[in-house]
């Protein structure tokens, strides 16, 4: 009986003193455009030993430059979802990294009032300048055909549908 008991108390002691690798989630979900490091602490429950471990990508196309994995030729991970594990020696624990667009364009410029002559195309970027790692539209309502002054609503989306929409006086001479 107390042989049993050494063996069963010597078995609680081994596994709770186990360096075993635990994730913090199985998948984590991260804004376009920001830094997506391959410091293993961060994916990590416990980070004690996670010296001695290395996050490694499971994906195709994907490069890992300064600490940080980035989409072949580009300076992010674009949008998607990737393969990753953390590596312990010959083992690994497999985890995934979604990476979103959620944020709408950013605009460098708050135009009130813009000026355009009758017939002309309005490139509202040269108003605007909008940005976006996926890209800008623009969207307006305006007839630029005769002389007026028209209150018109640009929208300013991305290709994942953030928008932001901006209020300006057209003035058609």
């Amino acid at each position: 009986m107390l042989k049993k008991l050494g063996i069963v108390v010597l078995t609680l002691l081994l596994c709770g003193c186990s360096n075993g690798v635990q994730l913090k989630k199985q998948m984590f979900t991260i804004e376009l455009g920001k830094d997506i490091y391959a410091n293993p602490a961060l994916y990590l429950k416990n980070s004690t030993y996670s010296s001695r471990l290395r996050v490694v990508s499971k994906s195709v196309g994907i490069d890992k430059k300064n600490n940080r994995f980035m989409t072949s030729g580009m300076d992010y991970l674009v949008v998607g979802e990737y393969d990753f594990a953390i590596r312990d020696g010959n083992k690994e624990y497999p985890f995934v990294i979604k990476v979103k667009d959620t944020m709408p364009p950013v605009c460098a410029s708050d135009v009130s009032e813009i000026k355009v002559g009758v017939g002309q195309n309005i490139d509202w970027n040269s108003y605007f300048h909008a940005t976006d790692l996926s890209g800008v539209t623009f969207e307006a309502n305006i007839d630029t055909s005769s002389a007026s002054t028209q209150n018109v609503q640009v929208k300013i989306s991305d290709r994942f549908g953030n928008s932001v929409t901006k209020n300006v006086s057209v003035v058609v001479e």
